[in-house]
């Protein structure tokens, strides 16, 4: 197990360093979404030269028409001479590009909510797919089954907010525009959306490549983390959490993998637990659908099934 932090700042980079983190992921100012940090090349080529031998992979994981392939050529090509380490993605575009180029980065699959079943990954894996970024909506002992079963390495988010839903469609700037309101909407001007009938709201925020949906309760394994042991990546989201309780959050599960290493995890889990919550005693923290299996209300089988018939 290793821990791969997504970097929402490079103040405190030696921090990082110091506390054992080997693999950070930035965005990049091109076919990168819901990023943390963004960055030039030259501060990609900085970042790699600062960190030495660990590894940075960058997010190239926006779903690319086809009058920009050009474009993601140049861009993964970019990459590759400025050193990257891997990349994230979804679109099999780049997947083709890089195989093409036979370009030597690691690469993640990484598609928010599909990756649900081994056949497929170790299928993807004689394509040229290295590792798997595991779907969140799936339960744990299903993760498990699938992580033993499959021939690339395989990650799971452990802590941070979650990808809720994605629209290449500028919904935000559309609906204000509807209603002659003019108010900001990228990601740090902190909207929020809540559905009708349900006691809590998500994250909402449109860039260049559409609206992006993230839960505002943050994901939280430091209580479980012994039962992470088949998977080779355990990643913490940073995008919405404060870059300097960051810092203090990845040294908690840095010190939870070490103690679960050295078999005194069951020890200290509590500890551990009871210091993260005095970080910040406003944030909701959930175990997501790590012990969950997802449910179909009959209700709305029934309406799904009318719809249907509709059309």
């Amino acid at each position: 197990m290793k821990l791969v932090l997504s970097l929402n700042s490079k103040k405190f980079i030696y921090d990082y360093v110091d506390i054992g983190v080997e693999y950070f992921v930035v965005g990049a100012k091109y076919f990168s979404c819901r990023q943390a940090l963004s960055l030039e090349y030259d501060e990609i080529a900085n970042l790699k030269k600062v960190l030495g031998n660990k590894k940075v992979w960058v997010l190239v994981n926006a779903l690319v028409e086809e009058k920009y392939i050009d474009f993601l050529e140049k861009h993964l090509i970019r990459l590759s001479h400025i050193g990257v380490d891997g990349i994230l993605f979804q679109d099999f575009g780049v997947l083709q590009i890089c195989n093409e180029h036979n370009f030597d980065f690691e690469m993640i699959y990484h598609p928010d909510t599909l990756n649900t079943n081994q056949a497929t990954l170790n299928y993807l894996g004689t394509q040229g797919i290295n590792g798997a970024f595991l779907a969140r909506e799936i339960p744990l002992e299903e993760k498990k089954i699938i992580a033993k079963n499959v021939n690339v390495k395989t990650m799971i988010q452990v802590h941070g907010v979650e990808y809720m839903a994605y629209s290449k469609r500028k919904l935000l700037t559309n609906y204000f525009k509807e209603i002659n309101q003019d108010i900001p909407i990228g990601i740090s001007d902190d909207l929020t959306i809540q559905a009708n009938g349900v006691n809590y709201s998500c994250h909402i925020y449109e860039d260049q490549y559409g609206c992006h949906i993230l839960s505002k309760q943050q994901m939280c394994g430091l209580d479980i983390m012994s039962s992470f042991q088949d998977f080779d990546y355990l990643y913490i989201e940073s995008l919405y959490v404060d870059e300097l309780k960051l810092v203090e959050i990845v040294n908690l599960y840095q010190d939870a993998l070490i103690s679960v290493g050295n078999r005194t995890y069951g020890k200290v889990a509590k500890e551990l637990i009871s210091q993260l919550y005095q970080l910040d005693p406003n944030i909701e923290y959930h175990h997501s659908f790590m012990f969950d299996a997802t449910v179909y209300k009959i209700d709305d089988v029934r309406k799904r099934e009318e719809n249907e018939k509709c059309k």
